[in-house]
């Protein structure tokens, strides 16, 4: 609706106005708008009411930053954010670790060790992609939306691994112990590791992107 897009436009211009500059504060308290706009909406008010309601229940600019100067500054704690770092970490640090072994065996073949570093690669990348994934991915303005995402990009990883430790107890090492070749188990086995971890790092910079993605183009939108 045009008029209350209007609307939402010119409460956050007095936001503004009232001294909250900061651009990721305004996403932020236009989320918590729409939210509650959305549940008066359920309720029964109409979109001009519900707009009304909510911009009382949220408040008054010089109150929000008075809010906010006594906070000192502190970062809000965002799930996808601290979901996409647990596991793009865990996956990095291993894949570092196991890195070298890929450089220094001199038993490896070279496809051996195409597949170890495309899988470190792979890991790597997803990390980095933190700093501009959020410009390919949907922008989803309601932090309980948001919030369902991370969870879900955390269970994924969760249950990947123990799908992956079901394979690797019986699956992946009886079929590699049949072989006489010991270092050729040991590759095997940290090589489906190395992917492993690769997938976790790209449920990571997903759960990490979207966050970024509300945040940093929100307020360039019209999602409701």
């Amino acid at each position: 609706m045009p008029d209350l897009e209007r609307k939402i436009a010119g409460w956050r211009q007095r936001m503004a106005a009232g001294g909250i500059k900061t651009p990721a504060v305004l996403d932020e308290l236009e989320s918590h708008l729409r939210e509650e706009m959305e549940q008066q909406v359920r309720a029964g008010a109409n979109p001009v009411r519900a707009f009304e309601a909510a911009v009382r229940r949220i408040g008054r600019s010089d109150l929000l930053k008075a809010e906010f100067a006594k906070i000192g500054g502190r970062h809000e704690l965002r799930p996808g954010r601290v979901v996409g770092i647990a596991c793009g970490s865990f996956a990095v640090l291993f894949s570092l670790w196991v890195a070298p072994w890929l450089l220094t065996n001199p038993e490896l073949s070279l496809p051996q060790r195409i597949m170890g570093f495309a899988a470190v690669a792979l890991t790597l990348f997803s990390a980095a992609s933190w700093r501009f994934s959020f410009k390919y991915l949907p922008v989803i303005r309601s932090r309980r939306a948001r919030t369902m995402a991370a969870l879900l990009c955390g269970l994924a990883t969760l249950a990947w691994f123990c799908v992956f430790g079901n394979l690797l107890s019986s699956v992946i090492v009886p079929r590699i112990f049949q072989d006489e070749d010991v270092t050729g188990r040991i590759f095997v086995i940290g090589l489906s590791l190395l992917w492993a971890m690769a997938l976790a790092a790209i449920f990571g910079a997903i759960a990490y992107g979207l966050e970024e993605a509300a945040h940093r183009r929100m307020g360039k939108d019209n999602y409701v």
